[in-house]
């Protein structure tokens, strides 16, 4: 059984349980996943081969600096589905990531996940704005976002994604 780090909330909505990410949780998937652990007040989570998507690359880096984890797990029907969290320190704008397991994409999953961790970190007194990154050609990121409630603000470039459509949700005073 793992607990949740006590600085990051376990997230409820309709469908999904967004639990924090832990070190043990990392751990484990580094080690040879795919694994099942008992979360409190959720039961049986299942954490398969395919989990957690385009965020394993992190999780190396992560295992070294646990001070470092920051987001969550995207549990759906008991199984892991993917990730979401913040890019950066909880202060000012923050910049949001997520990604699903190809086989949860066109369920509203990652729209339900990215309004959730928006709207918690829009609570939060010291978050002003919340952003997100899309390439041009991901057209169901960007409807992702559209869903959660983000508006498009501009386009940048990246060496890795090539042009990118840029977007925001700011706090309501």
């Amino acid at each position: 059984m793992t607990d949740p780090p006590s600085d990051v909330p376990m997230l409820r909505t309709p469908r999904l349980t967004l639990w924090p990410l832990s070190s043990e949780i990392i751990t484990r998937q580094l080690t040879g996943g795919p694994f099942v652990l008992e979360l409190p007040a959720v039961g049986r989570a299942v954490f398969d081969a395919h989990w957690p998507s385009g965020a394993l690359g992190f999780f190396p880096g992560w295992a070294k600096h646990p001070d470092l984890i920051s987001g969550w797990v995207i549990l759906h029907a008991g199984e892991a589905v993917g990730t979401i969290g913040p890019k950066g320190p909880l202060t000012g704008t923050v910049e949001i990531g997520y990604g699903l397991r190809s086989q949860n994409w066109n369920q509203g999953l990652a729209s339900e996940a990215a309004r959730a961790v928006t709207e918690w970190l829009l609570g939060l007194p010291e978050v002003k704005k919340v952003t997100a990154e899309t390439a041009t050609g991901n057209a169901a990121s960007a409807r992702v976002l559209e869903k959660a409630g983000f508006v498009e603000i501009g386009r940048d470039f990246s060496e890795e994604d090539g042009e990118l459509r840029l977007w925001a949700r700011v706090k309501i005073p």
